[in-house]
């Protein structure tokens, strides 16, 4: 994927203009070697390196971009805690890790809060809650569903909200119901994953953007990456590349499929529209295959998104979707002037669950978060971190490990994503 064609230079984001940590990476410029090499500079890479240097080994990250340039620092902000599955699911699809999976994932957002405040990281977080927002029948009893497992599980701090608690939760009467989990938040998503690079270079981490990887070699039992400006030698390389790994590691690449997420942002709205909407301040996603997803920015923004162009966005017009969807939940916002529009990639395994794989001795990866990636990227990396350092067996890690389930020919993802598009949007109406 040719990076200086990515949509983010045609549509910079809101949070890469009003980002409040400093970029600490500097381009590579000559070889250099580490204990290991980190490639990739998302909420993932950067939170292994974190974990791997308190554990006092030597590491280098490297990126295309630079600290949160991918998804990490373009989604929504929104800090979802848990897998997508429930605990019986898990056990269902994973067998008897199932409830080590399902603990891991209820304190993957505790994981996030931590490290915000050990190493001060100024990301506007807000603790505020998640809102799932039910817009039919099925959807309602989805969350029904969801609510009565996690509270069978233990789970507090999740509540049902019947039709006038979600209208007045989000601000909107276009749902028939919800839940809120409180122990969710929302932050600048840019502005974390920067503060995470600084955190990292704190501890000894040398962090280089502005440098592609374009291979890797192995040979005398060091890992090789190449890139315009230089090697990196290493004894162990981890790829957190996620929809960007494009032929780096075809392991991953060949059991996920790309696509884009679209999100647009209101200016900031005057106090007679803006107190209405998410009044207490939480994020908001709904019930809906392809969903919507939203929240309000400290300075009253609304920022708004869903599913997008599968090759990302060429024009303004092709946000228009995004700023209608909008302004159907959201009657008052037509007309608002929208500062900014961006897009980009996410992951998707074909279950929809993230995974850590060592395709071979000393390479590690982690991907397919599948829009649920803030909380759990950051989770995945500490974890994975504290296993290299460890040197534990993937077996041993209570997460899905091993590569993700197989699919089709990848001549036919492209495809396979626009058909599922349309059918998910058909069902949305009516399941």
């Amino acid at each position: 994927m040719d990076i200086d064609k990515d949509c983010i230079h045609r549509f910079p984001s809101l949070w890469m203009e009003t980002a409040s940590e400093p970029d600490v990476s500097v381009p590579l410029d000559e070889d250099t070697s580490a204990e290991i090499a980190i490639v990739g500079e998302g909420f993932t890479g950067l939170c292994c390196a974190i974990s791997l240097a308190d554990a006092g080994r030597d590491v280098v990250l490297i990126d295309g971009g630079g600290p949160g340039w991918g998804g990490s620092g373009r989604n929504s902000g929104a800090v979802i805690r848990g897998f997508k599955m429930g605990r019986t699911a898990l056990s269902e699809h994973f067998g008897e890790t199932g409830d080590a999976m399902f603990e891991f994932g209820t304190r993957n957002a505790e994981m996030l809060y931590g490290l915000i405040e050990r190493f001060g990281i100024d990301c506007q977080l807000r603790k505020t809650g998640w809102v799932l927002p039910a817009h039919n029948a099925a959807g309602l009893r989805s969350v029904q569903d969801r609510h009565a497992s996690w509270v069978k599980d233990g789970v507090t701090g999740v509540e049902l909200l019947d039709r006038e608690e979600t209208a007045k939760a989000v601000g909107s009467d276009a749902y028939i119901g919800g839940l809120i989990d409180r122990e969710c938040g929302v932050l600048q998503p840019f502005s974390y994953a920067r503060g995470l690079a600084r955190a990292a270079q704190s501890l000894g981490v040398r962090v280089y953007g502005q440098t592609r990887v374009t291979h890797k070699t192995y040979s005398g039992g060091h890992w090789y990456l190449q890139t315009p400006a230089g090697k990196i030698k290493a004894r162990t390389v981890v790829i957190a590349t996620d929809a960007w790994t494009d032929k780096l590691e075809p392991r991953m690449s060949d059991r996920m499929v790309s696509t884009h997420s679209q999100i647009v942002a209101t200016a900031s709205l005057p106090p007679s529209i803006a107190d209405s909407l998410l009044p207490e301040g939480p994020c908001a996603s709904d019930s809906r295959r392809i969903l919507l997803y939203w929240n309000k920015t400290p300075d009253n923004r609304i920022v708004f998104g869903t599913r997008g162009k599968v090759d990302g966005p060429k024009t303004d017009g092709d946000f228009a979707h995004v700023e209608k969807a909008m302004v159907a939940l959201y009657p008052a916002l037509k007309g608002a002037k929208i500062t900014h529009r961006w897009g980009g990639r996410i992951g998707l395994t074909r279950d929809f669950m993230p995974r850590i794989d060592q395709p071979e001795p000393g390479l590690w990866t982690a991907h397919g978060y599948s829009g649920r990636g803030v909380a759990m990227g950051t989770a995945f990396g500490l974890l994975m971190g504290e296993a290299i350092a460890a040197d534990r067996l993937t077996s041993t890690l209570p997460v899905p490990v091993g590569p993700a389930p197989d699919l089709p020919p990848k001549f036919t993802h492209r495809a396979g994503i626009v058909g599922a598009t349309i059918w998910y949007r058909l069902l949305d109406r009516w399941m």
